[in-house]
């Protein structure tokens, strides 16, 4: 009899376990789709569509060289942590 309960247990543990595994991945995935700034930057060479609320102070303060201070105004436009307005300006500063 003890050794159906330890059994029972392990079985338990094994799906739970794979459940586990499972709910991780999908927040996972989740995380990956969900951006907290906007994926098109538009340039003067592409078509495309309008620019964002200051990303166009934002673009220019990289023109100027100014990265912190192009930081500063993501964070403070867009709500973003210091890290994700720096991968912001960064990719944008690639794109433009």
């Amino acid at each position: 009899m003890e050794y159906l309960a330890i059994f029972l247990s392990f079985i338990a543990l094994i799906v739970c376990l794979g459940v586990y595994n499972k709910v991780s991945a999908l927040e996972a995935r989740i995380k990956s789709m969900q951006s907290p700034w906007p994926q098109a930057v538009p340039t003067a060479q592409t078509e495309g569509p309008t620019s964002y609320f200051g990303q166009d102070e934002v673009i220019r303060l990289i023109h100027e060289g100014k990265k912190i201070e192009a930081i500063k105004k993501s964070r403070e436009l867009y709500g973003m942590s210091l890290l994700e307005a720096k991968q912001y300006v960064d990719d944008l500063a690639l794109k433009v």
